[in-house]
């Protein structure tokens, strides 16, 4: 497998380091489907809480990745979707930044109006990449 994150000097940085700007991958690729705040046992965690939500879902990736024989320094993408952009910056984005540590993925994050389950503030959705 072969990663190469890229932040080139001819774009703008990563907005507070959140994320990597070009990532070029050779390998398999694992696609993970949007991941929400459920337990194993689908009991909510954090219902009024970002930080909390964005740990369970990181925690599912990381469970789901697995599966697949992955890691969480494997993935190339995220997608975020939230109902709130300011909440998620100020409280889930942290979260976020420690669990990718220095291999972050590109990403995305877009605020929608409301996700399927009304208690859900956040769902991810991740692509790896493995092998190669």
């Amino acid at each position: 497998m072969s990663i190469e994150r890229l932040n080139p000097d001819t774009v703008y940085k990563p907005n507070k380091g959140i994320y990597t700007q070009v990532i070029k991958a050779s390998g398999t690729q694992v696609h993970v489907a949007g991941l929400v705040p459920w337990t194993v046992d689908n009991e909510l965690v954090g219902k009024d809480d970002v930080a909390a939500q964005v740990g369970q879902i990181l925690a599912n990736v990381e469970n789901s990745l697995a599966a697949a024989g992955a890691g969480k320094s494997d993935v190339v993408r995220i997608n975020v979707y939230t109902v709130d952009v300011a909440r998620y910056i100020a409280e889930g984005a942290p979260v976020l930044i420690e669990f990718f540590g220095d291999t972050k993925p590109v990403s995305t994050t877009v605020e929608v109006s409301r996700l399927v389950h009304p208690d859900w503030l956040v769902e991810i959705e991740v692509t790896a990449v493995i092998g190669g």
